[in-house]
């Protein structure tokens, strides 16, 4: 391969053919600003009109900040090391946390777990993800899942390779920037979603002590019925299904196929006899007690031996849907502290101890409407997830492509 070939990305924008050119990090700024902590004195030194920039306020993905959680004063400023840097610098995290920069387009101070960027000889945006790209692949050469720092000396020394025509350095940070535009915006609806559904939860279900909800479907008024666990749901130990799929079982996902999730284990028939038959509407007791752990399945399958199988006693009285928001709540996992105070992390919670909890639950056609209004709900979040991984997907693609 020829040094031009070397030298130039696999896709570009239409009319740019010219290689790229090989530097040294250090010549795409002419300044460099680092950080200090304020000293606490008798000045005070938070809450004024400068904006302080931590690492908390970058995100690994959006490079930009939208607003700084604190603000310092001039004094508070004059009392530590740090300089108030200039607008359109690249503020780069170089302590714990290595990998997480953004373009400030104002004048800001920072800690010492920064190196700031300024003056910059490049678009600001090309040398936003140029450096990105940069600190990503040094976070991903290292094992664990941050490198512990770098020095000053060590990152301006970097190599780096960058199109002489500054119209194409635009054309490519534009485009950046819009994706992460469209990122961020994604990120919102699902973050709305999931606020929305937080908020239904808690008014569609009684709060501790009472038997109505604040919220409910019209035409249901009577108050909701209370239950012991017992009395409602009883264990399943169908075994001798060797021919089944294994299920894995997850907090998040619910029963789900072990190879839908890159899990390709062999096993022993003589094994799997011994794991036990889930079917769809059913409920797995799986993780540590205090992390809730019951998995809702929608598929049939057969599970580990050392899991507890639920299913509903009188199915013609429960609604499993409605159960899944019950069992995911953080009213119910909440209420597993009450009998597994002193458990020993990494034990399921057992039959025995689940069923002496109480739950509230309206009538089966009530649970249908709430318990499908969720599923519904669910699926949109879903759907969201799904186009923000998409983004995300393509953005790590296409700064491997357009960068070299």
């Amino acid at each position: 391969m020829s040094e031009h070939n070397k030298n130039v990305p696999k896709i570009r924008f239409p009319g740019f053919t010219d290689a790229w050119e090989q530097r040294r990090l250090s010549t795409i700024s002419n300044s460099t600003y680092g950080g200090g902590t304020p000293k606490t004195g008798e000045a005070p030194f938070w809450g004024g009109n400068l904006p302080w920039v931590q690492t908390s306020d970058i995100s690994e993905d959006i490079l930009y900040v939208n607003g700084p959680k604190k603000t310092i004063t001039e004094s508070g400023l004059n009392n530590s090391a740090a300089k108030l840097v200039p607008a359109n610098s690249i503020a780069v995290v170089t302590r714990v946390g290595v990998g997480k920069l953004a373009f400030m387009p104002y004048e800001y101070a920072t800690s010492q777990d920064f190196l700031s960027l300024s003056d910059l000889n490049v678009d600001s945006w090309f040398g936003t993800y140029l450096l990105y790209k940069l600190l990503q692949k040094e976070k991903n050469a290292v094992q664990g899942t941050s490198i512990k720092g770098i020095t000053k000396e060590g990152l301006l020394s970097m190599n780096i390779i960058i199109p002489t025509d500054r119209e194409e350095q635009e054309e490519i940070g534009s485009f950046f920037k819009e994706l992460d535009h469209l990122i961020t915006l994604h990120q919102r609806k699902l973050n709305h979603l999931q606020d929305e559904k937080k908020g239904l939860l808690q008014k569609m279900f009684p709060k501790e002590g009472e038997d109505f909800p604040e919220l409910r479907f019209p035409g249901y008024t009577e108050a909701w019925e209370q239950r012991k666990a017992v009395s409602i749901f009883q264990t399943v130990s169908d075994k001798n299904h060797p021919e089944l799929p294994v299920l894995s079982a997850s907090q998040e996902l619910g029963m789900i196929r072990r190879d839908q999730i890159g899990i390709d284990i062999k096993y022993d028939e003589k094994s799997t006899k011994t794991y036990k038959r889930v079917t769809p509407g059913q409920f797995v007791i799986h993780l540590r007690s205090f992390q809730g752990g019951f998995a809702h399945s929608n598929v049939e399958g057969i599970t580990s031996p050392a899991y507890t199988v639920l299913d509903f006693k009188d199915k013609s009285r429960h609604d499993d849907k409605f159960w899944r928001e019950v069992f995911t709540s953080s009213i119910f996992i909440k209420h597993l502290e009450t009998v597994t105070y002193g458990i020993r992390d990494g034990r399921s919670i057992s039959f025995t101890d689940f069923s002496t909890l109480k739950f509230y639950f309206p009538s089966f056609e009530e649970q249908k409407k709430i318990g499908e209004f969720f599923n519904q709900l669910d699926h949109l979040i879903t759907l969201h997830q799904r186009k923000l991984e998409h983004l995300q997907d393509r953005k790590k693609a296409l700064l491997q492509q357009m960068f070299i």
